[in-house]
């Protein structure tokens, strides 16, 4: 537990606390702004808050930079700290006379109280816990219909999330909730290859004009198989891994060399071209001008022809290197010939024979591929669906367990509180929405009233270390619920 906090800018400059109820009260007229939500804030501080820096800076102007001293209690001793309001982001370590011995990150500060308080709880951190049940003046978590809000945008979802992880109950949805992810980036990476054309793009309609071709390419190829040879065939040799591989391989190199030989028919005719004498049209066009500058247009023509010369000749290393890139391609599809031959089980089969079968499996194979992907994805769009189901199931199973503890409880507790036989607040979660109210009386005063109940009764069903309430919860309570 908190144990003291001190601080020379305090008029009583320690302050003790002690075990159960501490309470912070004003003089005799009720005077304000004396600092009853201060020090609610900076015993928040205290316990690693942030809102004394972040929403009171009215204080640092007033006071200016100060520092806090502070210990806690727990079963192995007192632990003794501080912590300024300059570099609020670290907590020194302290002996009992609070002289520094070590200087940590806040972050390492609440995992100290968080193991302390054994409050350790899946995925829910110290101050995500103890700072939605700080309710102080200037925090965000007020709103009496809204009691394990922790602040004004968080939604309905994340709050109920936190209720489960403050109840230690989180931790059998989370392996669910991975579950999920793990397939939801499992169709992401599907459908990012099929967007980049690294896969197919495949609809239910196209899956099944693929299967009806499957079957009538099966149907082909089990009608070859029987007229290839009247021998046993080893038809697995034919359409194994190895040789589809071939297949495709000798297939680019094919085209390759298609396309090497239309750039050798281009370059051919290029160089076949002649060059064009112009003395015949110099002859008339001196008849018709006389002192035109026949010289220079010689020049010219003589500079065309030695480019021309130039360029047949790069054309004629062109035409070498194309050809010895055709005899390169027809040597290496030539290999090919024979590894897949050399493969092959069959012996005098016809090569048309040989080609059609791979042909017929090459094509069942990118079919199957492409349906396969189709089904996987469905699959794992039936996993997400059916993880989803049972996440959604068992989180409502537990939801409505947490619920009855709690309403059972805060029925208990307004038995204490009032005589008069009224009704008892009560939390009701469905899905990702949930309600607080009291049924048939909606005055701002039962609303407090029932707030301050849940905290205390989360402070009894859980590891909850403490909880603060300021003056706005309690000044609308009738004094007899005080």
């Amino acid at each position: 537990m908190l144990k003291r906090i001190i601080c020379d800018k305090f008029v009583q400059e320690e302050i003790i606390f002690h075990n159960g109820l501490n309470t912070i009260i004003g003089d005799e007229i009720a005077s304000n702004s004396i600092g009853k939500s201060t020090m609610l804030m900076i015993i928040d501080f205290a316990f690693g808050g942030e809102d004394y820096i972040k929403k009171n800076h009215d204080v640092i102007d007033n006071l200016g930079q100060h520092m806090f001293k502070f210990s806690f209690v727990f079963d192995d001793g007192e632990m003794f700290f501080s912590r300024s309001t300059k570099e609020y982001k670290f907590v020194s370590l302290c002996n009992e006379r609070f002289e520094v011995q070590d200087t940590i990150m806040l972050g390492e500060f609440t995992k100290r109280l968080q193991e302390k308080y054994s409050t350790e709880l899946e995925g829910l951190s110290f101050r995500s816990m103890i700072g939605r049940y700080f309710r102080v003046y200037g925090k965000e978590n007020l709103n009496e219909r809204k009691p394990i809000q922790y602040f004004e945008k968080e939604t309905a979802k994340k709050s109920i999330t936190a209720l489960l992880k403050t109840f230690n109950k989180y931790k059998v949805l989370r392996e669910f909730e991975e579950q999920i992810q793990k397939l939801t980036d499992e169709k992401k990476l599907l459908d990012d290859a099929v967007k980049n054309e690294l896969l197919p793009k495949i609809n239910k309609t196209l899956f099944k004009k693929n299967r009806k071709r499957i079957e009538a390419l099966e149907g082909e190829l089990s009608k070859l198989k029987e007229n290839i040879i009247s021998v046993s065939v080893d038809i697995e040799a034919l359409v194994s891994k190895e040789i589809l591989a071939f297949r495709r391989k000798k297939s680019r190199l094919i085209t390759q060399a298609n396309i090497c030989e239309s750039r050798l028919n281009r370059t051919l005719t290029n160089i076949a071209n002649k060059n064009i004498s112009i003395k015949n049209e110099l002859g008339q066009l001196i008849t018709y001008f006389p002192n035109f500058n026949i010289e220079q247009i010689k020049k010219v023509d003589a500079f065309h022809t030695s480019i021309t010369k130039i360029l047949k000749e790069e054309l004629k290393l062109t035409e070498k290197e194309i050809k010895a890139q055709i005899v390169e391609l027809r040597n290496e599809i030539e290999d090919l010939d024979k590894e897949i031959n050399g493969k092959l089980t069959i012996k005098n089969a016809p090569q048309f024979a040989v080609d059609k079968v791979i042909d017929l499996a090459t094509q069942i194979k990118q079919l199957t591929d492409e349906n396969g992907y189709f089904t996987k994805k469905q699959g794992i769009d039936e996993s997400i669906k059916t993880a989803a189901e049972n996440l959604s199931t068992l989180k409502e199973s537990i939801l409505d367990g947490v619920c009855g503890q709690i309403n059972i409880e805060m029925n208990a507790l307004n038995k204490l509180i009032y005589t008069d036989n009224r009704h008892a607040p009560t939390l009701n979660i469905h899905g990702d929405k949930y309600t607080f109210n009291t049924y048939g009386d909606t005055g701002t005063g039962t609303a407090f009233a029932n707030l301050i109940t849940f905290d205390l009764v989360m402070l009894d069903l859980t590891c909850l270390p403490a909880i603060a309430h300021d003056l706005p919860l309690l000044k609308n309570i009738e004094n007899p619920a005080c």
